[in-house]
């Protein structure tokens, strides 16, 4: 969990995003102190709130990447979230881009996420999803694209 209120360059590229199309949300600050004792160790917290017109609030999670290859810890990501999702009842999508480009937005929600290929850190046992490009819906700021394409 990141320290007092530091965005990363993807969340502020997709926040300028969201902006820029007028669509609502909340972006949820990621301070220690504003996570509350019950979600510590239980759940992980999403970076934005989305209102998605006739389809309701998703929970969307920037992950920025140095390259293509998508990963999501087991332990640490997809069972923290899939919890988040049990007690919020709050689909999460995870939004995925690469430090080269923040005009193209790879979506993918947890549920297809646990679909995914799962392996195993051969060194450490820790188990992960690996996420393929072609797996995701992609959005491209650059096309004018928009969050329709996520329920078409």
């Amino acid at each position: 969990m990141r320290g007092g209120n530091v965005q990363t360059v993807a969340e502020k590229k997709f926040k300028e995003w969201l902006d820029k199309k007028g669509y609502p949300y909340l972006y949820i600050e990621q301070s220690k102190e504003t996570f509350p004792e019950f979600f510590k160790g239980l759940s992980k917290r999403p970076d934005f709130l989305v209102i998605v017109k006739n389809f309701g609030i998703i929970a969307v999670d920037i992950k920025e990447r140095k390259d293509y290859n998508f990963t999501l810890d087991e332990a640490e990501e997809v069972e923290k979230y899939i919890e988040f999702e049990r007690l919020t009842r709050l689909p999460v999508w995870f939004v995925f881009c690469t430090r080269d480009n923040y005009e193209t937005w790879y979506w993918i929600p947890l549920s297809q996420v646990l679909s995914c290929e799962q392996k195993e850190n051969s060194s450490t046992g820790a188990k992960f999803r690996v996420i393929k490009p072609n797996e995701c819906i992609i959005i491209q700021l650059n096309k004018n694209d928009g969050l329709s394409r996520l329920i078409e």
